[in-house]
């Protein structure tokens, strides 16, 4: 007699309580796609039925359709592929139940990006209208776009902003999926950026720090005349410029530099010379 009613508690009470399981479905779970699908990559949706408790009843298959075909495809185990850009359903059904889940297919052709950005130090930041576009190059205004930069210490990203940080290089990815933009991103510091006004064999110097330096100048005389200024350093091994009106050059200062530009002298007789100059502290080339 104890033998048996052993054996009854080894065995009899496990085949009961699988036989008092609930085996009633009340739920279909499945894995939400993206809210926007943008490449057609297939997504998994792993659609299961479940028990009032959440277990799942896995003996009880979930079968899937889409509409439109023309948009979207399901496979039978549930792996959901976007064939083209539109709006689709894919309907769960099992159990005696049904659910519908909502497919949001934008795939994208390009990224649209700035070809390159220069961007000031100290400057607010810029904003850089990162945008997904389809077919024909109409935009997908509703496909947020990723952005990332390769050197967050020169650069950073906040949503579709970049604000420089220091003077350097950098690039700035975007990416939908196997869609890439990449775009160059070169942060200057501005030294000065003023306009000149020289008189006759007037002068104006700019003290430099270590750095490398991209000088702009552009100046007209007061008269008809061709007059311009010339360039000159101390302090640094750069080329003294000649005089003329316009000039474009850089110079590596490797301790403290002073830059001079001067109008000539003409005895005193020699127009008044006036124009903008800029001096942009920038990347080491």
């Amino acid at each position: 007699m104890r033998v048996r009613l052993s054996a009854w508690l080894l065995f009899g009470l496990p085949a009961l309580s699988l036989s008092c399981s609930d085996t009633t479905p009340a739920k279909i779970n499945f894995t939400a796609p993206p809210a926007v699908i943008v490449s057609g990559k297939a997504v998994a949706l792993d659609a299961v039925l479940v028990n009032k408790k959440g277990e799942p009843l896995s003996r009880q298959r979930v079968t899937y359709s889409a509409a439109p075909a023309e948009l979207i495809e399901v496979s039978a185990a549930g792996a959901l592929r976007c064939l083209k850009t539109g709006d689709g359903t894919v309907t769960l059904t099992g159990g005696g139940l049904s659910s519908e889940v909502a497919a949001k297919c934008r795939i994208p052709a390009e990224i649209a990006l700035p070809r390159d950005l220069q961007l000031v130090l100290g400057s607010a930041p810029v904003a850089l209208h990162a945008r997904a576009l389809g077919e024909g190059g109409r935009e997908m205004k509703d496909v947020p776009v990723p952005v990332t930069s390769s050197d967050p210490a020169v650069v950073t990203v906040d949503g579709d902003k970049v604000r420089p940080v220091a003077v350097g290089r950098a690039r700035l990815r975007a990416a939908l999926e196997e869609i890439i933009a990449v775009t160059p991103v070169e942060v200057v510091e501005k030294i000065a950026s003023e306009r000149l006004v020289l008189a006759d064999g007037a002068h104006r110097s700019f003290a430099l720090k270590e750095g490398d330096y991209l000088v702009t100048i552009e100046v007209t005389p007061d008269v008809r005349a061709n007059q311009g200024v010339t360039v000159s350093w101390e302090g640094a091994g750069c080329e003294n410029q000649p005089e003329q009106q316009s000039h474009r050059f850089t110079c590596k200062v490797r301790d403290t530099a002073t830059l001079t530009v001067t109008n000539p002298r003409q005895m005193g007789l020699g127009a008044r010379l006036s124009g903008p100059i800029t001096i942009l502290r920038v990347p080491a080339s």
